[in-house]
């Protein structure tokens, strides 16, 4: 698999639990089963995209569409 699926998969995968409820990064590396760099780089591109929400505590929720 070369790495531009790889990081579409990874991509999908913390999307997939991402909702517009506030859950902890923490958590979505637990449940997704990806390493925390993987998971970081993954919000970082929602972030710059303005996707998503960064709430205190290290919590991260889906932007309304």
């Amino acid at each position: 698999m070369s790495d531009p699926d790889l990081l579409a998969q990874e991509r999908r995968a913390v999307e997939k639990l991402l909702g517009p409820s506030p859950v902890p990064v923490d958590e979505l590396v637990r449940l997704s089963g990806l390493p925390s760099g993987a998971v970081q780089l993954v919000l970082l591109e929602l972030d710059l995209a303005g996707r998503i929400d960064r709430h205190a505590g290290g919590k991260v929720s889906m932007q309304p569409a």
